[in-house]
């Protein structure tokens, strides 16, 4: 192996150990997250049992009542509000400081590529990344009020329009019918505040990397587009696994999708180029995992299998088994023309935008037949 193929695996190896270790950052501002939203909902069920006497005596349904309703959920939900969108954005800035330290380590190989620039922000310019997300504009405070409007609010508003059109009776009816709707719509924005989480995350992170990498752009060639090899990658990410685009080539920004893993890794002239004195560098390979399948939610899925590899995703994805094949998200037309040959990988996605093309697109139908 030359010394510029070891600094290639050096560099991916440890951007992708950094991800791995993010992961523990991520899991732990989800459970920040989570705590925030089981207080808040004890909160509302205390708030609900103590006013439920009150909404069980409610009769005509006015547009004035129904407005009352909205503004007092607004009310119960602000402490949610407020508690989610500062545990997530404390994560979010604490990742990104991690992950800036992480990639000038990286980058500068632990201080002994003299060639290479750190690259420091302060936490105005970190705070200024979160405007825009996979999730779309906005900010972090549109989107936590999406998530406990979608979820609690609605749900809550639902079950006290039924209360008052039915007239359910006794406060005790209102509370339960009440207390349910709650429980419903938590369920709703638990989960939409964990993909919430994870994307701010992952903003941080190829955010960090951006600004590193870019502080250092003459000493690359490129970058190489780098999925996660797992069953669990999506089709709009894995097509792009190994892809490189040249400086000032179209290539698709980061993170592509709520939840995406995705990174860039720094394609690089000559390992000389970077000031390093020493050529000794550890060569690794990629790790990869195949999960049970199911929802993701919260604690992730069991491993079932897992290994190392020096291929992309398409060397990975043929190396598995039959039974592993069919759990990743390839689909069966795909393969079965994969397999038989009669397309290549390169054949089903478009490099300048990162995206999967459609069998159509591919000239096939549904059935993997030829148009």
């Amino acid at each position: 192996m030359t010394p510029d193929e070891t600094l290639a695996l050096y560099l991916l190896a440890r951007s992708l150990w950094w991800r791995h270790d993010l992961e523990q950052l991520d899991a732990e501002a989800v459970a920040a997250v989570i705590a925030a939203l089981e207080a808040a909902q004890k909160d509302i069920a205390a708030r609900l049992a103590a006013e439920a006497a009150g909404l069980a005596t409610l009769s005509d349904w006015r547009r004035e009542q129904d407005e009352a309703l909205n503004a007092w959920a607004d009310e119960v939900l602000a402490g949610a509000r407020a508690t989610i969108t500062g545990s997530i954005s404390e994560a979010s800035i604490a990742a990104a400081t991690a992950s800036l330290a992480a990639y000038n380590a990286i980058l500068t190989l632990d201080g002994k590529a003299s060639a290479v620039q750190s690259v420091g922000l302060t936490s105005g310019q970190i705070r200024a990344w979160f405007q825009d997300t996979a999730l779309g504009s906005g900010g972090l405070e549109k989107w936590v009020d999406t998530a406990l409007d979608n979820g609690v609010k609605q749900s809550l508003l639902s079950a006290l329009r039924q209360v008052a059109v039915e007239g359910k009776g006794t406060a005790e009816a209102v509370r339960r019918v009440i207390v349910a709707a709650s429980d419903a719509g938590f369920e709703l924005t638990r989960r939409e505040a964990i993909t919430i989480t994870r994307t701010f995350i992952q903003t941080a992170n190829v955010q960090a990397q951006e600004a590193v990498y870019k502080a250092n752009e003459g000493l690359f060639k490129g970058y190489k587009y780098v999925a996660t090899l797992d069953n669990r990658t999506c089709a709009v990410c894995l097509f792009a696994d190994g892809a490189v685009y040249k400086i000032g080539e179209p290539r698709p920004s980061l993170p592509r999708h709520p939840r995406c893993r995705c990174i860039m890794c720094p394609v690089a002239k000559s390992w000389r180029d970077f000031g390093i004195d020493v050529d000794d560098l550890e060569a690794v390979a990629r790790p990869w995992t195949i999960r049970e399948t199911g929802p993701i939610g919260a604690g992730g899925r069991k491993i079932e299998n897992y290994g190392k590899t020096t291929e992309n995703f398409s060397g990975w994805w043929a190396s598995l088994s039959d039974a592993d094949k069919a759990k990743t998200a390839i689909g069966p037309v795909r393969r079965r023309l994969l397999e038989t040959g009669a397309v290549k990988w390169d054949d089903m996605w478009d490099k300048a935008s990162g995206l999967p093309l459609t069998l159509e697109q591919m000239g096939y139908d549904r059935q993997g037949n030829r148009i």
